[in-house]
């Protein structure tokens, strides 16, 4: 297609100024244009100055876009034309409009990456020498320093966003680690405060542009913090001058603002080379420095009624960074018995803990307090990790803080003790996980105080409950005080094993809390509690009556039913010997609340799992009786729905009931059952018919399905061994279902079963017959379907039927070869499937066809590999010249090897004979690297890294990528 001008500019306003559906068409339209190599010839024309904005914003960004994807089509002789160019586009443009010259700029940044060292070796120099206020008579001085740095900020984002072999990424990257030096020079030198004036904020948006530029170049890791000591210097007075000399005495303006995040970002970046901790010292120093000039701004923050979040954030981010990335070296210090290094480590403990205890709501009043969780897990972690004798005296030295922690994470985790109708969702949300955070950090002081906690919250509940009943006379109860105690003994039980002194008190003091006299959060976070607690119960079965009550009534509760059902879910799950005493309580209990309906479909599933483990501790006879009086309702709804005509309700109805089945079938068995068969077989046995009524009737409908075959597969891996007396009906309904509507639920469901009896002589002959079904279903779906995106549409079927095969082929691989299947047709059909885009059914094939071509000459199919590896090898190579996703390469790599492995000498006569073909399977890769890539994979017997780079590196300069390296 030829591309004109015109075209292109009534395109470009068209994508800016009309409805959707045609800037789709229009961008799409665009998109292809720029990928045109005639894109080269028409961005000059549309970076004409008397275009529109938009006209140039899209040729600028279309010259970046080839020069990013389509380097390979620049020849060399022409590399310094297309500079040139360039150059003078960002001069014409040097006064705006700011966006193309941004983009101008970034262009270039990533012209730079591709031309050093060969090409431009001196690139840096010869940027810094031209973009000087004296070449540029016509430029104003502030612009021509903005566009030098912003050329020298975006060149490591671009090196970070380039895709280059890997032998010239390793030598890019020398280069500008070489040059980083240099630019940091530039840097200071946009830095440095005038002689006698000192910083200026007229210079500001100089100041901004240079910290910028200072933290991308830091990042790209070419600087250790003794080479940066004046630039950390001048950051920090900068910072300070900034806040301090603000315009506006009510508060920082954005670009104040933008400018003291951009110096800070910097400073963190130098803190956080992976180098820094090399230098003591250093860390040291500036710690000190920048807490000892912080700590005055925030102090002032904090203690305003309107702290300006932004700027908190910003200067406690870099404080707890510096504690995080060296806390080893603070950690040093805490005994070190140098008072200065003390110092600085207390200082720094100090101003973290402050931050943590910010004053106000999270996130309403502030937004920072939990910057510091990731510190307090570091420290701690860090202290655990060191001798025991270290770790006992450096323990006690912190515990101080920990303790002052737990009395703030108390205090921050308290919800506001009247609901506020202003929060929104979003700030629900937050605040949600903002405590989940702190209960993370509850579990980081356990480590570090361990009983001291439990005695420091034991004492908070009871103040709290005292509080409460005093409050009950005088005015509404402080519940949040209680709740939030609760939260944190629920929080820190994952990490108690054995405790018998606070813990009891605590199932005492639950015992005894007037529910009905406060939130209903104070009995949701009890339950959750109490559920927390449930292996601890397990070893204090005596307590599980001061429990059960609690629990009960919640189930009843609409507000804390979800509570309830998880902390019953715990309790039955871990303390399920000591059940029998409570059992006809709950399960009667569990029947009304079924029936009352008040249960969402989540609840229900939980507490029909929980019935299934009570029901458990019973005799047989007892379950029975229960099972009629809790099923027959679902049964004969069951019942009415499969005779009921089709649809969205009967259907979500039908779902909801099979949901709640699956629960129970995944929970009840009896263990030691001799005599009498196991309920659930009885009750499958049962409702069979009703479930191949079921099938039959809803075999198209994959959610039902899905569904059936949980319930199916929960029954028969719950049942094991005592499920034989149903396997030949489970077997007839997945044939009859699968024949009618080829699904991959039920290949699970088979999977399962052909594993479990995969090696049951009884049983060979019917799991036999399932497979050649399956097989034969599978591959006459396949012939159906014409075209890769048709085939598509069943890749989920395919995923599992290879998944199937590969397991079946690893696990029980004499199914396979006693079978009667056509392995020939399947391996076929497994070439056939390598054109799917889906990487999980890409995955599901190759490891098919590797465990099917590393066990070939052992099972004798070496004859199928052999007629149909070329086949093979060619779909292989076809998918890494164009078509195949590039997160696929891991996968073809797999096949490679084991080809490699079993059948090296025909892997190489087939890659030699299909990549002798010209321009196969690209014409962008020349025979010399086709020779070099065939070494390359048929040297790797072993090391599939390697060979994955290999292939990757194949692939990229098949599809113009990567560009082929000079000779």
């Amino acid at each position: 297609m030829d591309y004109t001008t015109d075209d292109l500019e009534k395109a470009v306003t068209m994508f800016y100024r009309t409805e959707a559906h045609q800037q789709a068409e229009a961008h799409q339209w665009l998109t292809e244009a720029q990928r045109s190599p005639q894109a080269w010839r028409f961005v000059w024309e549309l970076l004409d100055p008397n275009k529109s904005s938009e006209v140039q914003f899209f040729a600028a960004t279309t010259l970046h876009t080839k020069l990013m994807k389509y380097w390979n089509e620049v020849p060399e002789d022409h590399y310094e034309l297309l500079k040139k160019r360039i150059l003078d586009s960002i001069i014409t443009y040097a006064m705006g409009p700011k966006i193309v010259l941004n983009r101008l700029c970034i262009t270039l940044s990533a012209f730079v990456i591709h031309t050093i060292p060969t090409h431009w070796p001196k690139a840096f120099e010869e940027l810094v020498s031209s973009f000087q206020p004296q070449y540029l008579p016509n430029v104003e001085p502030e612009r021509v320093i903005w566009i030098l740095l912003e050329i020298l900020t975006v060149i490591p984002e671009e090196f970070q966003s380039t895709t280059l072999a890997l032998s010239q990424r390793n030598r890019v990257r020398l280069v500008l680690q070489q040059v980083s030096k240099d630019i940091l020079k530039v840097v200071e030198m946009c830095l440095l405060p005038l002689p006698e004036a000192g910083f200026d904020m007229s210079n500001l948006t100089t100041y901004l542009n240079a910290s910028r530029c200072a933290s991308a170049w830091i990042q790209l890791g070419g600087l250790n913090i003794d080479e940066c000591t004046t630039v950390i210097n001048l950051l920090i007075e900068l910072t300070c001058f900034v806040y301090w000399n603000k315009r506006d005495p009510e508060g920082l303006s954005c670009d104040e603002m933008d400018a003291i995040e951009t110096t800070v970002e910097a400073l963190t970046s130098i803190i956080q080379h992976p180098h820094t901790h090399k230098y003591k010292n250093h860390v040291l120093k500036y710690t000190a420095q920048i807490l000892y000039s912080f700590d005055k701004i925030l102090d002032i923050e904090r203690n305003q009624q309107d702290m300006n979040k932004d700027i908190i954030a910003t200067l406690y981010g870099l404080i707890i960074a510096i504690g995080d990335s060296h806390s080893r070296i603070f950690i040093d210090n805490l005994n070190s018995g140098n008072e200065g290094e003390e110092r600085i480590s207390f200082t720094l403990l100090n101003s973290i803990l402050k931050c943590s205890s910010l004053p106000g709501l999270y996130p309403i009043d502030e937004s920072s307090s939990t910057l510091t969780f990731g510190f307090w897990y570091t420290l701690q972690d860090d202290i655990i990790s060191l001798d025991s004798s270290e770790c006992t005296q450096l323990m006690l030295t912190i515990k101080p803080y920990y303790r002052d922690l737990v009395c703030i994470m108390l205090t921050k985790s308290m919800f506001p003790s009247v609901d506020d109708n202003s929060w929104s969702l979003d700030d629900k949300e937050v605040f949600r996980c903002y405590r989940q955070d702190i209960a993370d950090t509850f579990m980081y002081c356990y480590a570090v105080l361990n009983l001291e906690m439990l005695d420091i919250l034991n004492t908070k509940l009871n103040e709290s409950l005292e509080e409460a009943v005093t409050s009950e006379r005088n005015g509404p109860i402080q519940w949040n005080r209680v709740e939030t105690v609760l939260h944190a003994f629920g929080a820190v039980a994952e990490s108690i094993e054995y405790e018998n002194l606070y813990l009891p008190k605590l199932m005492n003091t639950i015992k005894d809390i007037p529910f009905n006299n406060v939130h209903v959060r104070v009995m949701a976070t009890a339950l959750e509690t109490v559920g927390a607690y449930s292996e601890w119960l397990m070893d204090h079965p005596y307590l599980l009556e001061n429990v059960f009550p609690l629990i009960l009534s919640g189930l009843a509760n609409p507000e804390v039913s979800t509570s309830a059902t998880m902390a019953l879910k715990d309790i039955t799950h871990n303390c399920q010997k000591y059940l029998t005493p409570f059992a006809d309580h709950i399960l009667i209990t569990s029947q009304s609340v079924l029936q009352n309906g008040i249960l969402k479909l989540a609840e229900c599933r939980r507490l029909m799992y929980s019935i299934g483990r009570v029901l458990s501790t019973l005799p047989v006879e007892r379950i029975m009786g229960y099972l009629n009086m809790i099923l027959a309702p679902t049964f004969d709804d069951l019942q009415k729905i499969v005779s009921a005509e089709t649809s969205s309700s009967t259907t979500s109805s039908l779902e909801t009931k099979l949901k709640i089945l699956a629960a129970l079938f995944s929970s009840l068995h009896v263990e030691d059952q001799e005599k009498v068969d196991q309920p659930i077989l009885v009750v499958m046995q049962n409702v069979m018919p009703l479930f191949r009524s079921i099938g039959e009737k809803y075999c198209q409908n994959q959610e039902v399905i899905e569904e059936l075959s949980v319930v199916i597969k929960y029954g028969v891996t719950t049942l094991k061994d005592d499920c034989k007396p149903l396997i030949s009906n489970v077997l007839q309904l997945l044939v009859t279902i699968y024949r009618e509507c080829p699904q991959a639920n039920i290949l699970i469901v088979a999977k399962t079963v052909l594993i479990m009896f995969g090696r049951d002589d009884e049983f060979l002959t019917l799991n036999q017959e399932l497979l050649r079904e399956i097989v034969g279903t599978t591959l006459q779906m396949c012939t159906q379907y014409g075209s890769c995106s048709e085939l598509s549409s069943k890749s989920d079927v395919l995923e599992g039927f290879f998944s199937l095969l590969a397991t079946l082929a690893k696990k029980v691989p004499h199914i396979i070869s006693g079978s009667g299947i056509d392995v020939s047709a399947i391996f076929q059909c497994a070439i056939l499937c390598l054109v799917l885009p889906e990487i999980q059914t890409l995955k599901a094939v190759s490891s098919f066809l590797v465990h099917f071509i590393s066990q070939s000459r052992d099972t004798s199919q070496a004859e199928v590999v052999q007629s149909y590896g070329e086949s093979l090898v060619l779909r292989i190579l076809m998918n890494l010249g164009s078509t195949a996703p590039r997160s696929s390469v891991d996968v073809f790599s797999d096949i490679f090897l084991a080809l490699n492995k079993k059948y090296c000498d025909s892997l190489s006569r087939w890659l030699n004979s299909l990549l002798v073909q010209e321009g196969f399977p690209s014409p962008r890769i020349s025979s010399q690297q086709k020779d070099a890539f065939v070494k390359s994979v048929l040297k790797e017997k072993a090391n599939k890294r390697k060979l994955c780079d290999t292939v990757l590196e194949f692939t990229l300069i098949c599809r113009g990528i990567l560009k082929p390296e000079s000779n």
